[in-house]
């Protein structure tokens, strides 16, 4: 993560310090809440799909047509099984989590920003009573942002989140897709 920060940060400072550079930037922070559908795997268990309420929330900084921006979730799922042969999860509850930054690339016409992202954090998956685990893994999604005048936006985005998590010597993979809302406040 400290690779990514280090020059996201240095970039930002260098704009900041050239003339008439500062009235480009923008620093926001918001809230989005939404629905996750997890779909672990793990090799020969099945695991049905499962949709939670998510929420979080995000801070950036805008730069023209890029953002860095900084992302937090949370998630509740129950995992349900098909087959249990090696083990049995069926009924436990799965808190799954996302910090981390994200990089858009926003698509600018007026006030509709349609955008791209592609991001990398920390998941933190804990299957209670039975184990926990963090571990880095990355997302990619798009959007789109309604500016409201310069000081606020709604905003719906979609993204993919990959990571495999290590619970009880199980390397399981949690692939989630996420659709989420949100408000923005410019500052």
């Amino acid at each position: 993560m400290k690779r990514i920060a280090i020059p996201a940060l240095t970039f930002l400072f260098t704009i900041m310090l050239v003339s008439n550079a500062f009235s480009l930037v923008s620093i926001y922070a918001g809230v989005q809440g939404g629905y996750s559908a997890q779909k672990p795997s793990f090799e020969n268990v099945h695991f049905d799909t499962n949709t939670t309420f998510i929420y979080g929330l995000r801070g950036g900084v805008k730069v023209l047509n890029f953002a860095f921006e900084l992302n937090y979730f949370k998630a509740v799922h129950n995992i349900e099984m098909e087959d249990f042969i090696l083990f049995n999860w069926d009924g436990l509850e799965n808190d799954y989590s996302f910090i981390g930054l994200n990089f858009k690339y926003i698509f600018a016409l007026l006030i509709l920003q349609p955008y791209l992202t592609v991001g990398y954090g920390y998941y933190t998956a804990d299957i209670h009573n039975i184990d926990k685990d963090n571990e880095g893994g990355y997302n990619l999604g798009l959007g789109l942002e309604v500016m409201f005048g310069k000081k606020f936006s709604l905003l719906v985005e979609g993204k993919y989140h990959h990571v495999t998590v290590d619970i009880e010597n199980f390397e399981l993979g949690l692939g989630d897709f996420t659709v989420c809302g949100g408000l923005n406040i410019y500052f």
